[in-house]
């Protein structure tokens, strides 16, 4: 059974439950927007529910349990690691004020085909080492040029880039940054991870010069235990 029908059932299960119920249907909203290759208007909440909340009502305990395997879910259904929003974008939009963009480990291209969409100059790479692991084939969301990080960064023309979710197992995210330090780039690098956590390697977080815009994280919020930010990096 498809979480998507599961959902469906625990809706009808806590039609009672106005809190429980925004959980539930903020991860249904985020699956069908995802089915349909858009994105959810709003951060989702956190999804899991407390100790408390579930020693209240032990009918909690299976849906805590599903709703913690969301994000997988989202990895392996549509090959989306870092689930953006619309509200986000548009703060992301407003920062890079027409700027030229390269994005880079972009994945099946959400966030480039949405500042796309916004008329926004976004060049969108990826070299698809990922697929066939935890998705099998990509699913594109917009043009993805085939192109290594490192050649990207070399190759390309750009005032902004934007990296999200890079791997912790190996350390591109590093050799990018010494790359663009290297180039001495006076741009924007917008990076979009979990200090010291899921994402990126700990050389990178242990050189990286790190700033938390409040703009570009007033509408992202983590809704898992990943407690990812976006972080201006030099």
């Amino acid at each position: 059974m498809t979480m998507k029908i599961k959902l469906a059932q625990y809706a009808q299960q806590f039609s009672d439950s106005p809190d429980t119920l925004v959980k539930i249907n903020a991860a249904r909203k985020a699956l069908q927007s995802l089915a349909q290759h858009t994105l959810p208007e709003n951060p989702l909440p956190q999804l899991s529910f407390s100790s408390q909340d579930i020693l209240s009502d032990l009918r909690l305990m299976p849906l805590d349990d599903l709703l913690s395997e969301f994000r997988q879910t989202i990895i392996k259904s549509f090959g989306v690691w870092h689930l953006p929003n619309k509200l986000w974008l548009s703060d992301l939009n407003q920062f890079i004020d027409g700027r030229r963009v390269l994005e880079i480990m972009s994945g099946n291209g959400v966030i480039s085909s949405q500042l796309r969409l916004f008329g926004n100059n976004v060049i969108a790479t990826d070299n698809f080492d990922w697929h066939g692991q935890d998705i099998q084939h990509p699913d594109l969301w917009t043009e993805v040029i085939c192109l290594d990080a490192l050649e990207a960064i070399k190759a390309m023309s750009y005032d902004v880039v934007i990296l999200s979710w890079a791997p912790d197992t190996d350390e591109t995210d590093w050799q990018v940054l010494q790359g663009l330090r290297a180039q001495h780039f006076n741009g924007d690098f917008i990076v979009i991870g979990e200090k010291n956590g899921a994402t990126n390697s700990q050389l990178f977080w242990q050189n990286a010069k790190l700033a938390r815009p409040k703009k570009l994280n007033q509408h992202h919020q983590p809704f898992d235990f990943i407690s990812d930010q976006v972080w201006l990096v030099q």
